[in-house]
């Protein structure tokens, strides 16, 4: 729907989430399987059971498209409570009155709540701090974190916050003389073209951030081809 598009097909869905598990984790799955999993989900839906997922990466994939950190934050983050039976069952326990108790017992008791209150309130404050939904945009040839506001940009543009790509992805400027592969040979820049059909560069893998489409690591041909051009 972010892209214009009001009713997508379960097709272009699965499609939408294939793309980004690829950027994400560099690993393909077909919108076939992923189309699959969705019809197995269904059929359990009102029970117990669960599918099965072969795939770590398919599963890490999913729960950071969902805005989770990681399967266990998943888990964690949707694990129902479990009701202690024998509690219920158990003769309640009376409490005293205010007028039986000391008065320095019930001075305890009232600064005991309070602290109970002020920490409940600094964890409800901490909590919506710390999972609250961060948003990033692409800026010339680097990502920035904002604020998601639709008035100021547009919602195509407007990525989940991610922090590797605040810190380590960037476009960059390369000739004969940048060093394009660490010592032991793997790769330090990858590339693809903009929207004009431009090759650019960049310090890390993942997806254009105009075209969406997954970058490809440098190669001595694209080196001597397009760069090293004598």
């Amino acid at each position: 729907k972010n892209k214009g598009i009001i009713k997508p097909s379960l097709t272009e869905k699965a499609t939408e989430i294939s793309n980004y598990l690829e950027g994400e984790t560099n690993f393909i799955i077909g919108e076939r399987s992923l189309r699959d999993y969705r019809s197995a989900a269904q059929k359990l839906e009102n029970d117990d059971g669960d599918i099965r997922i072969k795939q770590v990466d398919v599963i890490s994939g999913l729960c950071s498209y969902l805005g989770y950190e990681n399967y266990q934050d998943f888990v964690k983050r949707n694990e129902k409570p479990k009701v202690d039976r024998t509690i219920l069952t158990e003769t309640p326990i009376v409490k005293p009155t205010v007028e039986s108790l000391p008065k320095k017992s019930i001075l305890r008791n009232y600064r005991f709540y309070v602290l109970i209150g002020i920490m409940c309130i600094l964890l409800f404050w901490l909590y919506n701090y710390t999972t609250r939904q961060r948003w990033m945009v692409w800026t010339d040839d680097h990502y920035i974190e904002v604020d998601f506001d639709a008035k100021k940009y547009d919602i195509k543009q407007l990525k989940l916050y991610k922090e590797d790509r605040i810190v380590s992805f960037k476009k960059i400027k390369v000739t004969c003389l940048t060093d394009f592969f660490h010592p032991d040979g793997s790769v330090l820049v990858w590339y693809g073209k903009n929207r004009e059909k431009q090759l650019e560069y960049f310090t890390d893998l993942g997806l254009h951030p105009e075209t969406g489409k997954t970058l490809k690591p440098i190669s001595g041909y694209m080196i001597n081809k397009h760069i090293c051009v004598e």
